[in-house]
């Protein structure tokens, strides 16, 4: 009987120290995992505060044309390889909604068509952002010929990527450059040379089923085009720095800066305005299926009445319907947003493709 207790005593014994010591695996267990997740959580707030910019853009200093009394001002930026590498988040959080990227340039010497050495770095990168892009290339056009060549070279370098903005022609002189020799020469002494060169590209592009722009500074679509005959072909870009865009025509896009500070971009930044009218439907040139619907005669409407943020961004859940019948995103149209970081209104792009035609907008509300 005394064998029997003390085998007992023995086995509780036993027992107590393997429940310590399965508890004592456990609270390591535990206290590893619970480290884990504040290293974890500290990493995400670390890459979250990276990716939010203490600099906004703003249009503070700006007056705008009457005719945008009813629009909302959209800040985006314009880049090429000299700006070097762009932290595309920070941009974003910047509040700058949309990009124009350079694409390629025509040597202003030789005439050879190269691509810009960081478009497709930047064409990710801006995308993935939640960055609005379009593409730009340098012209140096001397004809209409020229002009489709730029646009055809431009088309093979835009083919990989989805496009949500204009493919531009951006058209101005270069210092020695052989448009500039070309007009010194006399050779390009009309308005309608410099239309017919700019128009040639836009047709070509919008033949490809993409948006055109022509981007020209104050003193080309003065002295040498006719901005308010060029508007009625055209959408137009158009570049000058100071308190207010003075161009006659009718232009959508103005870069009213080359000075602008944002985080994400070293050094100053080209800073461009986009004029949008919630809820108006901007008519599509691009080239599509025969008798399209236009994105106007849709139903937008969000899944919620209002969204926070979320990484920065918030992004809502959007439904678009055509009669009885729901459209899909990147089949029937595409879905961008603006004004999205910051508590307010934001506004979601939605753009009809291959059935669809035309582009609006729709506004939801962000807490």
């Amino acid at each position: 009987m005394a064998d029997t207790e003390g085998r007992t005593e023995n086995k509780k014994e036993k027992n107590t120290k393997a429940d310590g010591k399965r508890f004592g695996n456990l609270k390591l267990i535990l206290i590893t995992l619970l480290v884990l997740l504040l290293v974890v959580g500290a990493v995400r707030v670390a890459v979250f505060m990276s990716s939010v910019s203490k600099v906004h853009l703003t249009d503070e200093g700006l007056t705008h044309a009457i005719r945008f009394q009813n629009s909302i001002v959209v800040h985006g930026i314009d880049v090429s390889e000299h700006k070097g590498e762009i932290n595309w988040k920070k941009v974003k959080s910047s509040e700058a909604d949309f990009a124009f990227i350079r694409a390629g340039y025509r040597s202003a010497e030789s005439g050879e068509l190269c691509e810009d050495a960081t478009f497709k770095d930047n064409m990710k990168k801006a995308k993935r952002a939640g960055v609005m892009t379009g593409a730009y290339f340098f012209s140096q056009a001397l004809n209409e010929a020229e002009a489709v060549e730029e646009a055809d070279y431009l088309l093979s370098l835009v083919k990989p990527y989805d496009i949500d903005m204009p493919l531009v022609i951006d058209f101005e002189f270069y210092k020695d450059g052989r448009l500039q020799k070309a007009v010194d020469a006399g050779e390009m002494s009309y308005a309608s040379i410099y239309h017919d060169i700019v128009l040639a590209f836009c047709d070509r592009v919008e033949k490809a089923g993409y948006e055109s722009a022509v981007y020209a500074n104050y003193n080309m679509l003065t002295n040498y085009m006719d901005s308010t005959i060029l508007d009625d072909s055209a959408t137009i870009w158009a570049a000058e720095y100071g308190e207010a865009c003075h161009v006659k025509g009718d232009y959508l896009f103005w870069q009213c800066a080359e000075d602008a500070m944002l985080e994400g971009v070293s050094g100053p930044a080209d800073h461009d305005i986009w004029y949008i009218e919630p809820g108006k439907v901007y008519a599509t040139k691009a080239a599509g299926k025969k008798d399209p619907v236009s994105i106007g005669e849709c139903k937008i409407t969000f899944d919620e009445a209002s969204y926070g943020l979320k990484n920065n961004r918030a992004e809502p859940k959007v439904t678009v319907m055509y009669g009885d019948k729901k459209l899909r995103r990147g089949k029937d149209y595409e879905l961008s947003f603006v004004h999205n970081t910051k508590p307010g209104m934001g506004y979601a792009v939605v753009r009809g493709i291959r059935k669809y035609k035309d582009w609006t907008t729709a506004a939801f509300i962000i807490e």
